[in-house]
């Protein structure tokens, strides 16, 4: 979502025909405001940066949800085969 300046805010003084340009830095209220709004979209609570999960962590988590799909059968492994000899389209939901 692009929020942007007013002409106004950025035309500047039309008597001397200078810009005002771009703020050199942004409006820490403004943007204080606009990421607490965009929190509280994607369902964050107030202050919550969503980021309390250890990266390694999660990618051993998601590594273990595949090595389980695997071994249950819904993910299809073509591993030691060599190129020639596997499928050459992705496995598709689609049945014939």
């Amino acid at each position: 979502m692009a929020h942007h300046k007013s002409n106004k805010a950025v035309e500047g003084n039309p008597d001397t025909g200078h810009g005002g340009g771009l703020p050199r830095r942004p409006d820490e209220e403004e943007l204080d405001e606009r990421t607490e709004a965009d929190r509280e979209l994607v369902g964050l609570a107030p202050g919550d940066s969503g980021s309390e999960v250890d990266p390694a962590e999660q990618h051993a988590d998601e590594e273990a949800e595949v090595d389980r799909q695997v071994a249950h059968g819904d993910i299809a492994t073509d591993a030691g085969l060599p190129r020639s000899e596997r499928d050459p389209f992705p496995p598709t939901g689609y049945e014939d």
